[in-house]
């Protein structure tokens, strides 16, 4: 395998897969981390009192999931997952007419929100081991906010996303997602819906559906079931990335059936257990790549999930370029992976 330039699906992106400089997963696996104490964590039960009021908790009561959300009097306690406002949003609804426009200096005042999803009572439940159950409810309270989300008329966008490790831009250790709903559509996202609503103008199918016919049958398969594909990017600019695709055409994630929530959760919890057992517990990032408000049910867009492990440090040619070096081909990183899974789906835990 020699280096190679290689074009993105869709972006007008490249990536230098430099196979020459490849490592084994051992080479690059991190050093373990320490576990961070949960004292004074404000996401941990017994300390709701240090965050905002949770608008969405889940709570069990007769071995039944109900929905409930706090008051500034009342603190629910025993919660399987809560949800609140960012003590230090990036994004607020509370926002002026605010314009600049001098030159080339444009921009105005953003408008949104930014939610933190607390994804279990427990402080070191990260989903590379987490219980099924957990992963269902962290995903069904990310849908459950985006639907509420998308009922504001301001609100074009929202992207939920998680950080692990410092690293990766965690400022806490405990498990958590974040949302940041936004009047504004991320120029990734739109460059890549505008090239998905290209291709189906032209060849009549979702790019997504052709991808995943391609790379099922490609040596950068990682993993299938009946309900989704986990690939290899071809492309990928970070070793050991992958992406989560549904395998039916399905462009509202809103639309996703209890049976494949139970499928992306058993998915999540292999491919991250797989990733952190195979490279000593990386730090990872992940987002979900969906519709934009303005046009969430068609034919030529597909909801799925993209895993960026950081690996790499970018440095100048990176960084003045934009084009980045992938040292990790992900044939390879696919192939380990595989393996990795087939040892992980023998022990997991429901």
């Amino acid at each position: 395998m020699g280096n190679e330039v290689r074009k993105d699906y869709l972006l007008n992106r490249y990536v230098i897969i430099a196979s020459q400089r490849a490592k084994r997963p051992s080479d690059i696996a991190q050093a373990p981390s320490e576990a961070s104490s949960s004292k004074n964590c404000p996401f941990c039960p017994g300390n709701e009192h240090i965050t905002p009021p949770a608008d969405l908790v889940y709570l069990e009561k007769n071995n039944i999931v109900i929905i409930e959300k706090d008051r500034e009097d009342l603190r629910h306690r025993e919660w399987l997952v809560r949800c609140f406002e960012n003590l230090y949003p990036a994004l607020s609804p509370h926002v002026t007419e605010v314009k600049t426009d001098s030159g080339f200096c444009v921009g105005r005042e953003v408008y949104g929100y930014h939610e933190i999803i607390v994804e279990s009572p427990d402080h070191l439940e990260q989903p590379s081991f987490a219980r099924l159950k957990q992963l269902e409810l962290m995903f069904d309270a990310s849908l459950e906010l985006l639907r509420r989300y998308y009922n504001d008329k301001s609100i074009e966008y929202v992207q939920i996303f998680r950080n692990y490790r410092r690293e990766a831009g965690a400022s806490l250790s405990h498990p958590h997602t974040q949302i940041i709903a936004s009047s504004v559509i991320p120029s990734a996202i739109s460059t890549e819906f505008e090239f998905a609503r290209k291709y189906y103008k032209e060849e009549k199918r979702c790019v997504f559906c052709s991808i995943l016919e391609d790379e099922e049958r490609s040596p950068r398969l990682i993993y299938k079931d009946d309900k989704f594909t986990v690939i290899a990017p071809w492309a990928s600019i970070h070793p050991y990335e992958f992406w989560i695709i549904p395998r039916r055409h399905e462009s509202d994630i809103l639309d996703t059936s209890a049976s494949e929530k139970n499928s992306f959760a058993r998915t999540l919890r292999l491919c991250l257990g797989s990733l952190t057992k195979l490279l000593g517990n990386p730090p990872y990032n992940y987002g979900f790549h969906i519709n934009p408000k303005q046009d969430r049910k068609n034919e030529y867009y597909h909801w799925h999930l993209e895993v960026y492990p950081k690996l790499s440090i970018w440095g100048g040619f990176e960084l003045s370029t934009g084009m980045y070096i992938n040292i990790t081909p992900p044939e390879l990183a696919a192939e380990w992976l595989r393996e990795e899974i087939k040892k992980e789906e023998s022990t997991l835990a429901i």
